[in-house]
């Protein structure tokens, strides 16, 4: 296990100058207050190393050891060239912070809805290390990639969000030469911002500037209350859509490039994943559960009515432990489309998202007036082994104006990895989804980051739709994270299609290289 975090902390701990008061502090267990029981600086040191035994970076009593070791040395230090009169307390307030329990902190990429603990770092260790003044009512904490603002009794929290991801893509062996292309593009670049207000209000707003235009993602705002073990929340905004362990991962935690084809196959009309809607939450260590109620994505076509959708997902963990665990989940919705709703083809890709000649595709689907759709997720871990699969369906009824009475949409995806360097897998059992990964060595610690193998299979069909083709891919894939935010990522692809209209009509194979470096704090 890595300790050295935590033996830097301890070690600072001992120089700081609030350290003098340890020598007249009593032993631990003495119920006489100590002063470094309410000095910021101090504080901080508790706070940060209760996180990181909260993060499995330490154990609770190697932690305790390191803390009661550098307080001893500090002591015994200061003892012996102890200046005449003590130094003033530091003028400046700071609110009492509960040691008892580890700071609950919203890492990267976890949800919205988890609370944010106010930020034990002040003014005062600003003003030491040469930083510009805060006011005294702020604290601000960079050690999560990005600054984490909040007021020093907690009532309110800031923290930025972005991303950028950097593609490259290149086909061959495709029969059809169109196919057979190189193309690169910015895929994504994400700012936004999570916050906090009071114990129960939250909010998230996101923008995407990828492929030369601007799309508002997450953007919404939330109520959060907790009932014994259960946490329960309410959002309403523009909202992911939650259909399986994929849609719902974030592009920076998903261990492949792009996400599988269960994700914009089984969506939709228009295959958006994000939607204007409100949606109740609940869960806990092992659980969690959703309902919504969504419309179309945000636009600007207000001449008619939006699609109606109702969504509801769940999944448990029946074995949750240190070394493993079972993931079973399930989604299902129902989709009413206005009869004034332009009439769309479904149209997939299978070798990436950036070549768009690659895809199964179908005629038209004139006058749909509804779907239903359903999903299974079967899925586990075994130390740095992990394997899960998705497979749903989605069935398109025609109205009484449409050129078909009904059709399906079966995909199938199967996929595993395997954590090279030792790393366990970045899954959440509060959501069912991928999170984050763990480096244990990086790079800003003198290692050489993690390395993660991954392998996935597909299958898609839509050939009971008007014309509807069929498809398979099969992706291996390596990823190099060289910190907690920063990755590369290289994946090669095999794919077939078989498509019935379209540009590329008939049997087709080929093999897409695809590459990402990319960063998210």
């Amino acid at each position: 296990m890595r300790h050295s975090y935590a033996v830097s902390l301890c070690a600072l701990l001992a120089m700081l100058p609030s350290a003098g008061h340890a020598q007249t502090s009593s032993p631990p267990l003495s119920p006489s207050p100590s002063p470094l029981d309410t000095d910021a600086s101090y504080q901080t040191m508790l706070a940060l190393i209760d996180e990181m035994v909260e993060n499995k970076l330490v154990s609770r009593e190697r932690a305790d050891t390191l803390i009661a070791t550098a307080k001893a040395r500090a002591g015994r230090a200061l003892a012996a060239n102890a200046p005449a009169a003590p130094l003033p307390p530091a003028p400046i307030p700071a609110a009492p912070v509960r040691v008892s329990t580890p700071v609950q902190v919203a890492k990267q990429e976890r949800d919205a809805g988890a609370k944010i603990a106010p930020v034990p770092v002040g003014n005062e260790q600003v003003t030491r290390t040469g930083g510009v003044a805060l006011p005294a009512d702020l604290a601000v904490d960079w050690s999560r990639g990005a600054p984490v603002f909040s007021s020093r009794d907690g009532k309110f929290t800031f923290k930025m969000r972005g991303r950028l991801l950097a593609d490259v893509s290149s086909t061959g062996g495709s029969d059809f030469d169109r196919r057979n292309i190189t193309v690169s593009t910015l895929r994504q670049f994400r700012v936004g911002a999570i916050g906090t207000i009071g114990d129960h209000l939250f909010y998230q707003f996101e923008t995407d500037f990828r492929r030369n235009a601007t799309e508002v993602v997450q953007a919404f705002v939330g109520y959060r209350e907790k009932f014994g073990k259960t946490d329960a929340d309410v959002r309403f905004g523009n909202l992911i859509t939650d259909r399986g362990i994929d849609i719902g991962t974030a592009s920076t935690a998903n261990p492949f490039i792009t996400t599988n084809i269960n994700t914009t196959a089984l969506a939709t009309q228009g295959g958006k994943v994000f939607l204007m809607g409100a949606v109740g939450r609940a869960g806990g260590k092992n659980w969690h559960a959703s309902f919504g109620v969504h419309g179309d994505a945000i636009d600007s076509d207000f001449t008619r009515s939006d699609n109606r959708m109702f969504l509801g997902r769940a999944h448990w963990n029946p074995v949750l432990t240190k070394r493993g665990l079972i993931h079973i989940g399930g989604w299902a919705y129902s989709e009413n489309i206005p009869d004034t709703t332009l009439p769309t083809t479904f149209a997939q890709g299978m070798a990436g998202a950036l070549n768009n000649s690659v895809r199964v595709e179908s005629a038209a689907l004139t006058g749909a007036d509804g779907s239903k759709a359903f999903g299974l997720e079967l899925g586990g871990t075994l130390g740095p082994f992990y394997a899960f699969s998705e497979y749903g369906q989605r069935t398109v009824h025609g109205g009484p104006t449409s050129t078909f009475r009904s059709g399906k949409i079966k995909a199938l995806s199967v996929n595993g990895g395997f954590w090279i360097t030792g790393e366990t897998p970045t899954y959440s059992a509060r959501s069912g989804t991928y999170v984050a990964p763990n480096v244990l060595n990086s790079v800003l610690d003198g290692g050489w980051g993690a390395l993660e193998a991954v392998v996935r299979y597909e299958d898609l069909d839509s050939s009971s739709l008007p014309l509807g083709g069929t498809g398979t891919a099969g992706t291996i894939g390596l990823n190099w994270s060289l910190t907690n935010n920063f990755r590369f990522m290289a994946d090669y692809t095999h794919f077939r299609t078989d498509n019935r209209t379209g540009s590329f009509v008939g049997r087709d194979s080929g093999d897409t290289f695809a590459a990402r470096a990319e960063v998210a704090f």
